[in-house]
């Protein structure tokens, strides 16, 4: 992950990269990390400075938890119907000037956990031109 952020920062124009992670203890994980190769990384504080630092250019280096996507969310429901309407609702509650800025590069660790239901869908919506990568060290199929 470290590797690939740097190399993205080194050779796409305008990149940024925002790495997503489902628990505070992976967020401070990568943190120290990032430290360690000489990269500061940006750690989002809420939902609304989520949205703030990625209406602005710089950091080009984010990380966040993924459940600053959504805003009293505690299951991943899977109906449409309702993640439809969770989605209205965030991109309603979004500053009016609202658009990421940069080529938006999203790691998303542990992505078998988040990669479905109400906080994808905002990710998604509220991200339209970026590029996901999933992580995961967990056996799936």
């Amino acid at each position: 992950m470290v590797w690939l952020a740097k190399w993205i920062r080194e050779n796409v124009t305008n990149s940024r990269v925002l790495i997503i992670t489902d628990r505070t203890e992976l967020d401070e994980q990568i943190e120290k990390v990032f430290f360690g190769v000489d990269e500061s990384i940006y750690r989002t504080k809420s939902g609304a400075d989520l949205i703030s630092q990625l209406n602005r250019p710089n950091p080009w280096l984010l990380c966040s938890l993924v459940h600053k996507f959504g805003r009293g969310v505690d299951d991943y429901n899977h109906d449409s119907k309702d993640t439809d309407e969770f989605i209205k609702d965030i991109q309603a509650s979004l500053p009016s000037d609202f658009s990421p800025k940069g080529d938006l590069f999203v790691f998303v660790d542990e992505c078998h956990r988040t990669q479905s239901g109400k906080l994808h869908g905002a990710m998604k919506a509220l991200l339209p031109e970026a590029m996901f990568v999933g992580f995961t060290g967990t056996p799936l199929l």
